[in-house]
């Protein structure tokens, strides 16, 4: 159980921190009035769902006795609370 819950809590961490650094750059081109299109995005966004896809099926594969529920409930956790934080923060300042 403990195993499962470490592994997605890193796994989630590093998945958000990676949404979170894009997003950052992504509102950066935005005041620059440099915006993206979505035919860019998308290979930065692929390979980020395909880190997080590779991430898990290696925590898989590399711990087996891991509990793949803990691992999501980790990942699912560990994903959420630095965007509900950010959403905390924006909607203070209104």
């Amino acid at each position: 159980m403990y195993l499962g819950i470490i592994l997605g809590v890193i796994i989630g961490g590093a998945f958000a921190w990676l949404q979170l650094l894009a997003l950052r750059r992504n509102e950066l081109l935005e005041k620059r009035e440099q915006v993206p299109t979505l035919l860019r995005q998308i290979p930065g966004s692929g390979g980020r769902v395909a880190f997080l896809l590779i991430a898990l099926v290696l925590a898989q594969v590399l711990f087996q006795s891991a509990s793949v529920v803990w691992m999501a409930a980790g990942v699912a956790v560990a994903y959420a609370i630095p965007f509900v934080m950010r959403l905390k923060v924006k909607y203070q300042h209104r």
